[in-house]
């Protein structure tokens, strides 16, 4: 009787054994998998930094980290006024992401509320409009905002950036809004409160985590958009001319020849501020794309 007992336990253990080191074999695996993912989807930043301090004499080089290296393509990119591009990307990336907040708020608050008929048909229309391709519509844009005066400024560029972004604005807020218990406009109805005083009050706070993450998705969009900003406002950078547009400008120390450092480093000085952003507040982005998928 007590071989057996003794010889169960040997089987036991040994089972036990087998469990955890294929459970310690999987956990590897998926570590060596992931760290491939993260180093494959980094190299090409990494890519980006080292060729923009190279000097000209090693751009032709293969390996990346051969040398000379200098802040030569820096001093290049910020010599052709490229801290004009950035303020004109700053200001019209904010006015159309406050004009799509604003805006966007206001009607995903009237749809997701309202008793509207036929609402999965207005959203649909709305996400429609979203898919349209904005080339089609730059020959009558061109020809109007020449017309009004609208080209090289601020105005021609955030006001059909917010037409183009205000659709998708509208759905991804939308379901945030229809997320929120009613019970809470009751409440505040009951309190005295002013339709418009419970949406600012009450509804908006709690909303908080999906408008950031339609703020950050807009100004995102608004400042790498290029085919707009190229064919509305192309030359001036004290004007209107944005970053997208005054890489593709670029001119190297000599003529024809390849500017990849000055475009390299011009692109560094960008994403950079970006991926501070993203690293400072990814628990509000992640909790606002997560946030509306959960009826509450």
């Amino acid at each position: 009787m007590s071989a057996t007992t003794a010889g169960t336990g040997r089987t036991r253990r040994r089972s036990r054994g087998a469990v955890e080191s294929s459970t310690s074999a999987r956990a590897w695996a998926k570590t060596a998998l992931l760290a491939f993912i993260f180093l494959w989807c980094l190299f090409p930043f990494f890519w980006l930094i080292m060729t923009s301090f190279k000097v000209q004499g090693a751009l032709n080089s293969a390996n990346l980290f051969d040398g000379p290296f200098g802040l030569a393509n820096y001093r290049n990119v910020f010599n052709q006024d490229f801290h004009l591009n950035l303020r004109n990307s700053l200001v019209i990336a904010t006015m159309t992401t406050i004009l799509c907040v604003v805006i966007g708020s206001l009607a995903a608050y009237a749809i997701a509320r309202l008793p509207l008929k036929r609402k999965i048909l207005l959203l649909t229309g709305v996400l429609a409009v979203s898919l349209f391709p904005p080339v089609a519509l730059v020959p009558p844009l061109y020809e109007l905002w020449r017309t009004l005066g609208l080209l090289n400024t601020y105005e021609g560029l955030y006001i059909p950036y917010t037409s183009f972004t205000l659709p998708l604005t509208i759905f991804i807020l939308t379901t945030f809004f229809a997320a929120i218990p009613k019970e809470l406009e009751e409440a505040a109805k009951m309190d005295g409160a002013s339709p418009f005083k419970t949406f600012y009050r009450v509804i908006l706070p709690l909303a908080a985590p999906g408008v950031f993450a339609a703020a950050i998705i807009i100004f995102v969009s608004a400042w790498n958009e290029f085919l707009l900003a190229n064919t509305f406002a192309p030359r001036d950078p004290e004007v209107a001319q944005t970053v997208p547009v005054a890489i593709s400008l670029f001119t190297g120390a000599v003529d024809f020849q390849r500017p990849i450092g000055s475009i390299t480093a011009a692109c560094v000085v960008v994403t950079i501020p970006m991926i501070i952003v993203a690293l400072a507040f990814q628990k509000r982005i992640i909790a606002g794309l997560t946030a509306g998928s959960l009826k509450g």
